[in-house]
């Protein structure tokens, strides 16, 4: 049986992998004025059908990027899904939570503000969203529009809540509020991560998250790999220490040029462990190493911007040219 090698000790001078310290540029000077808006109370008042026209009406962005209002032909379905919301037996219970958990959020605020200075200093055209809480009944954790961000706080309140997501326990355990933030950057990212869809090999989606990865590592410079990567400390201090193994993997069985949906639902999709590997290797470890060549290539062309990498769709160029190639410690 395959078995990772991890080592005995963890070593203190690896905490470095699991929590950061990244020389920042100055954005003090750029004006970010974020609106957070809650909607928990308002859902959870629903009890009728014109108030639940009223509420889609008065939050036109949550009516069509949640409920695609905008894409149907009457308000019947939309209506319907904020009727059995609001009368939910539990959305009390977590609206309640929620406001205990999460207070007046004003220090999640403040990082996404943070984090948006970073975004306008790298892409000065970007518009600053609202940003809406809400409690969704576990229907989604995150959406975001042109003008507009949704949290859904239910899923972000893990073991302080009673009732928990559907997600497997792997996922479910990663959620708190510390992740918030670098949910809503890395799925921002989208927006500026180029990408060559007819590329259908590993190695495309490896760098494609690895680049977002980055992206959102330097937006939200003072937070842990773990939380942009969604591992825990141990597991990405593991990675470290075994990424001379986890390379020889991908190496010995050709992985990154492989095309087929397999690799990917072994190497980039979510499961408790990339068996593959060894017991102990954490799931999606193919966007870890997609990410540490992306930090390669950066760290080996120091020239290149960051909006130059997130326009960079020549997958095989960052890939020979990071000159990452791990070594077994001797």
């Amino acid at each position: 049986m395959k078995r990772y090698l991890l080592p005995i000790v963890i070593l203190l001078s690896v905490v470095w992998a699991c929590s950061k310290e990244k020389e920042a540029p100055d954005v003090s000077h750029i004006a970010v004025n974020l609106s957070l808006i809650r909607l928990e109370g308002e859902i959870a008042a629903i009890s009728n059908e014109e108030e639940a026209r009223q509420f889609l009406d008065k939050y036109p962005a949550f009516a069509n990027t949640f409920l695609f209002r905008n894409r149907l032909n009457n308000d019947a379905v939309p209506i319907s899904d904020m009727l059995r919301l609001g009368r939910s037996e539990y959305i009390d219970t977590l609206t309640m939570e929620a406001q205990a958990y999460f207070g007046n959020m004003a220090a999640i605020k403040a990082e996404l503000e943070q984090a948006f200075r970073m975004v306008k200093y790298y892409y000065p055209d970007f518009q600053v969203p609202v940003v809406y809480t809400m409690i969704t009944g576990y229907g989604n954790d995150l959406a975001v529009s042109d003008s507009a961000i949704f949290i859904g706080l239910d899923y972000f309140m893990g073991q302080a809540s009673r009732y928990r997501s559907p997600d497997p326990n792997y996922i479910f355990t990663h959620y708190r509020k510390e992740l918030i933030a670098p949910a809503v950057i890395l799925m921002l990212s989208a927006r500026y991560n180029q990408i060559d869809e007819s590329n259908q090999t590993l190695l495309n989606q490896m760098i494609a998250y690895g680049k977002a990865y980055e992206f959102t590592s330097e937006m939200l410079p003072h937070v842990p790999d773990s939380l942009i990567i969604r591992y825990t400390a141990r597991e990405v201090t593991d990675s470290y220490d075994n990424q001379d193994v986890i390379w020889a993997h991908f190496v010995k069985n050709n992985l990154f040029f492989e095309t087929g949906q397999i690799a990917s639902k072994r190497y980039i999709e979510h499961r408790p462990h990339t068996f593959e590997i060894g017991d102990e290797c954490p799931g999606r470890i193919g966007t870890w190493l997609g990410w540490q060549i992306v930090r390669s290539y950066m760290k080996t062309h120091p020239e290149i911007t960051l909006p130059q990498l997130m326009a960079e769709r020549n997958v095989q160029k960052i890939f020979e040219e990071s000159g990452y190639k791990p070594q077994r410690a001797q």
